[in-house]
C-alpha cells in the first residue's frame, strides 16, 4: 500500500514539475516576443492632436493603438490677462490682451516688462496685435480696402490667397499711396515690398484711452530699468491712427 502511495506521489511531483517548467518557458517566450515587438515597432504621427502607433512584427502589423497627444505646455503669454470684452481693459492698471492676440515667448516677455513699468506709473494698455501669419496680414489688407469702399477696384481680392501675388500686391500698393499704414503679407521678388514685422514676431500694437500718452510711456520705458527684463527692445515707435505700433529687435 505504501509503495502504491509513493508511486502516486512521485507522479504528482513530476506533473507539477513539468507544468512549472512549461509555465516558465511560456513566460520566457512571452518576454522575448514583447522585446522583439517593441524593437520592431514603428510610429506614424499625424498633424493633429493624436497619433497612430503601429505595433508590428517583422512580417505583419499586430495591432494599432491611437493615443491622444498631451496638451501643449502653457506659453508665457498665458500669464497675460485676456479681455472679456474686446478692447476693454480688465483693470485700470497694467496690461491685458485681446483674445485673438498671439504672442511668442519673446514678445510676451517684453509685454510683461512693459506691464511692470505701467503698473509703476498707474496706467494701462491693451495688446491688440502680436505675432501674425501671412494669411492674417492679407486679411488686414482686405479689411482696409473694404473700409475705404474700394472692393470693386479689386474684385478678385476677397478670394485671393498669399500665392495670388499679382492680386493683393496691387491692392497693397493702392493702400500705400493712400498712406494707409499696412505692410505686405510676404516678400515679392523684384518688387519693393517690406513684409510686416508682425510676421517675424518683432512687432506689437497697443491701445489705451490716450494713444499720445501711451506713446510717451513707451518712449520713456526704453530707458527704464524695466526694459532690461526683456531681451527684445524697442527699435521704433509709430503712432498710427488706431494704435501705437512698436518694432522690436
Amino acid at each position: 500500500m505504501n509503495n502504491i502511495q509513493n508511486n502516486i506521489n512521485r507522479k504528482i511531483g513530476k506533473w507539477r514539475q513539468a507544468h512549472i517548467v512549461g509555465f516558465s518557458v511560456f513566460v520566457l517566450a512571452l518576454s522575448v516576443a514583447l522585446v522583439l515587438l517593441i524593437a520592431g515597432k514603428s510610429t506614424k504621427l499625424r498633424a493633429d492632436d493624436s497619433s497612430v502607433i503601429y505595433l508590428q512584427s517583422p512580417t505583419k502589423i499586430l495591432s494599432v493603438v491611437s493615443l491622444k497627444m498631451p496638451p501643449a505646455i502653457s506659453k508665457l503669454q498665458d500669464e497675460i490677462p485676456t479681455t472679456v470684452e474686446r478692447n476693454v481693459p480688465v483693470s485700470d492698471i497694467g496690461i491685458c490682451k485681446n483674445a485673438e492676440v498671439n504672442l511668442t515667448d519673446a514678445q510676451a516677455a517684453f509685454v510683461k516688462a512693459f506691464n511692470d513699468y505701467l503698473i509703476s506709473k498707474g496706467d494701462y494698455a491693451i495688446v491688440t496685435s502680436g505675432k501674425r501669419t501671412s494669411d492674417q496680414q492679407l486679411n488686414i489688407i482686405k479689411e482696409r480696402v473694404d473700409e475705404r469702399g474700394a472692393s470693386s477696384k479689386f474684385p478678385k481680392l476677397e478670394e485671393a490667397t498669399i500665392a495670388d501675388t499679382k492680386i493683393w500686391l496691387k491692392a497693397w500698393q493702392w493702400l500705400r499711396r493712400k498712406h494707409v499704414p499696412v505692410n505686405a503679407p510676404a516678400a515679392v521678388p523684384g518688387a519693393d515690398v517690406a513684409p510686416s514685422m508682425h510676421l517675424k514676431g518683432l512687432a506689437i500694437d497697443f491701445i489705451s484711452s490716450d494713444l499720445d500718452n501711451l506713446r510717451s510711456w513707451l518712449a520713456s520705458f526704453i530707458h527704464s530699468p524695466y526694459a532690461k527684463e526683456s531681451k527684445l527692445q524697442i527699435v521704433a515707435i509709430v503712432r498710427e491712427p488706431g494704435c501705437v505700433h512698436v518694432n522690436l529687435g
